[in-house]
């Protein structure tokens, strides 16, 4: 089961301090804690985004061009090798010069002709899920008053 610190500390409003001495007293108390993870800290620059417009790449096949809103009111093109996006959803999106856990650095830099101005990332490049076969899409797990452009742990209401 995974919980986030923010629910822990509704049930129980004087948990303060590191989460990782939490962690340890939780398993010294026999509720095992296999795994910990930041959401967020761990990839600085990914921000909660909006899907403008989705069309087929000019020169590629398993590519599309995607138009996201970063909360700038400035559109950014993307290019993405995942399908399961729709307009109007909400994403993580990684902005250029974000370094993502395995070390890569974003770069707006062309792709078969067109501009990709950052990232559209799925769950298990920033540490959230298992599910590599697409985007991760956030719309029922935003909480009330997330903006885009907001750091996605913010916008999670995760700590």
């Amino acid at each position: 089961m995974k919980v986030t610190l923010s629910w822990l500390r509704e049930f129980a409003p004087d948990i303060d301090g590191d989460p990782v001495a939490l962690g340890d007293t939780l398993s010294a108390l026999g509720l095992a804690v296999e795994e910990m993870t930041t959401i967020g800290e761990v990839v600085p620059g990914v921000v909660l985004a909006r899907v403008l417009d989705l069309r087929p790449h000019p020169d590629a096949d398993k590519i599309q061009l995607v138009d996201v809103d970063q909360g700038d009111g400035r559109p950014l093109q993307v290019c993405c090798g995942a399908f399961n996006m729709a307009v109007g959803d909400l994403i993580p999106f990684a902005t250029v010069g974000t370094v993502m856990p395995n070390g890569m650095e974003i770069a707006a830099r062309k792709l078969r002709g067109e501009m990709s101005n950052g990232m559209c990332c799925s769950g298990p490049e920033i540490g959230m899920g298992d599910d590599a076969d697409g985007i991760l899409i956030l719309n029922d797990l935003v909480v009330g008053g997330a903006e885009l452009g907001m750091p996605l742990a913010e916008a999670l209401g995760v700590e």
